[in-house]
């Protein structure tokens, strides 16, 4: 039992890294079964009269079940959605660059902006070179209107991770919005460079395109996004009658 625990242990606290996270609770089902194992063959040997047995470790059993369904229960409400999940993440530890940009796209999808760049710069002064913070700023200052702002932020990123088509997608973004069409193609074909079936982003040139006048070569990107699961530009330009 204790070799199980010991063993399966390593990838819960960190030893051996099972992603990001420093530990992972999540796991501790694993190595909790070596714990039921010296339970198991360990309690008779302390207790070897069978009436003990049945007036108190019975009786002991239950309350112990009682109590870790409640703390069960209790847990599971932190797991309610990512936005209480991350910021209960933040309530229990300390300087968590990673929770902090981690809430901030949750509130994005719920459209909480201003929270977003707050967590966002929180997440930036404590890692200064994290690459997802910055682009998640720049998404945040991008449904702002401040596009060059946001540009800022993905070219901070870009120069961070190497080979980040998010960036170079959602900075293609930002130089549509200003009007400089050119940066804009660039930035969308240098994303599906390094990420071949990134469906938005051969929707984004498909806009582009279609934007110019270049019908043909829209309507070449708005199919591939199609084939790649975004149809949404390719049925509204066949509205228009484009891309019979």
């Amino acid at each position: 039992g204790w070799l199980w625990y010991a063993i399966i242990l390593l990838p819960v606290i960190g030893i051996i890294q099972s992603g990001e996270q420093a530990m992972a609770d999540r796991y501790h089902y694993l190595p909790s079964i070596g714990i039921a194992v010296m339970l198991a063959w360990g309690i008779p040997h302390l207790f070897s009269r069978e009436d003990i047995r049945t007036k108190i470790l019975f009786p002991m059993g239950v309350v112990f079940i009682a109590i870790l369904s409640f703390i069960t229960w209790h847990q599971c409400g932190y797991w309610k959605n990512n936005t209480t999940l991350f910021s209960h993440a933040l309530q229990i530890t300390n300087n968590n660059a990673l929770a902090h940009n981690l809430l901030a796209s949750s509130l994005a999808e719920e459209n909480k902006i201003n929270e977003v760049i707050y967590h966002c710069n929180a997440a930036i002064r404590l890692s200064p070179y994290y690459a997802d913070a910055y682009n998640n700023r720049g998404n945040a200052y991008a449904k702002l209107g401040q596009n060059q702002r946001s540009i800022e932020d993905y070219n901070k990123a870009i120069a961070l991770k190497s080979g980040y088509a998010d960036a170079y997608n959602n900075r293609g973004g930002a130089y549509f919005k200003l009007g400089q069409y050119q940066l804009a193609v660039e930035n969308f074909n240098e994303a599906l460079f390094l990420k071949p079936d990134y469906a938005d982003a051969y929707n984004n040139l498909a806009i582009v395109y279609f934007q110019q006048g270049y019908k043909e070569l829209g309507c070449f990107d708005a199919r591939k996004a199609c084939a790649l699961g975004v149809c949404k530009i390719l049925e509204a330009v066949k509205v228009k009658g484009y891309c019979r």
